[in-house]
């Protein structure tokens, strides 16, 4: 109220002066500051997420053809599929921050048991960064990152097919071994992935529910082969990235 009367008295007194605006001038640089520092105030709280660490544990299903185009032998694709069904379970610890950091909302790692009935094969560790979009209480979750360990055998297949003139065809699919795991197997025994996560997230409460699609991009080797009636031996072989999609349903518990 002072800066404003003294305002008042200086237009007054000079009026027509450029001296009488100083005064006016002091005082809503001196106001306007504090008005902006209320709004980024309000801002940064609105932009406060709901953080916390979660223990998720939860069910996974695979299911798919890793075979999806033509042999480089020219044979019949139909005859060489690669499917797999793997139904696994996992524990996961997941943080959410306060504040979105480098665009992304939090961290995650997992432990996945693929086919829970043998215990020598089917252990994975994966590790991801993630964002997510809330509306309403329901997230948009979109992560990413790496997976790594002992993969299920079922991804490693060999299929035969006989002609009717005494031909034999057979393709030796699998996936490519590219990483140790330690005290298991033999040397490059293990592989490592890139993963990419898609998934709708609600978090009522001290609860976590989220559904959803993993997708991981392993590199398989392709082995075709075939033996002609004559005894004529060919053989091509390939490498290439196959899409291996998982679904999952967790649930969760806040424990920080």
């Amino acid at each position: 109220m002072r800066c404003l009367e003294f305002s008042r008295v200086g237009v007054r007194v000079m009026r027509g002066s450029t001296r009488a605006w100083l005064p006016m001038m002091a005082c809503i640089g001196l106001t306007v500051p504090a008005e902006g520092q209320e709004s980024m105030g309000a801002s940064s709280t609105h932009q406060e997420r709901k953080a916390g660490v979660y223990l998720n544990v939860g069910l996974t299903n695979g299911k798919g053809d890793v075979f999806s185009r033509s042999s480089l032998t020219e044979w019949d694709v139909s005859l060489f599929g690669t499917d797999y069904d793997l139904v696994g379970a996992k524990v996961e610890i997941e943080r959410y921050l306060s504040r979105t950091f480098l665009q992304m909302s939090g961290v995650s790692v997992a432990y996945r048991k693929d086919g829970v009935r043998r215990a020598e094969w089917g252990h994975l560790i994966s590790a991801q960064v993630f964002r997510d979009l809330e509306v309403r209480g329901i997230s948009l979750k979109l992560g990413g990152g790496f997976e790594w360990g002992m993969p299920s055998i079922k991804f490693d297949q060999t299929k035969f097919a006989f002609a009717a003139d005494g031909a034999v065809q057979y393709r030796h699919t699998y996936m490519d071994r590219n990483a140790d795991v330690p005290f298991v197997g033999t040397m490059s025994d293990g592989a490592l992935y890139p993963v990419v996560e898609v998934s709708v997230v609600h978090r009522p409460w001290w609860l976590l529910f989220e559904t959803g699609m993993r997708v991981g991009l392993v590199r398989f080797n392709f082995d075709d082969f075939a033996i002609s009636s004559t005894n004529v031996l060919t053989q091509a072989t390939s490498q290439r990235r196959v899409v291996v999609p998982y679904l999952f349903a967790d649930i969760g518990l806040k424990i920080f």
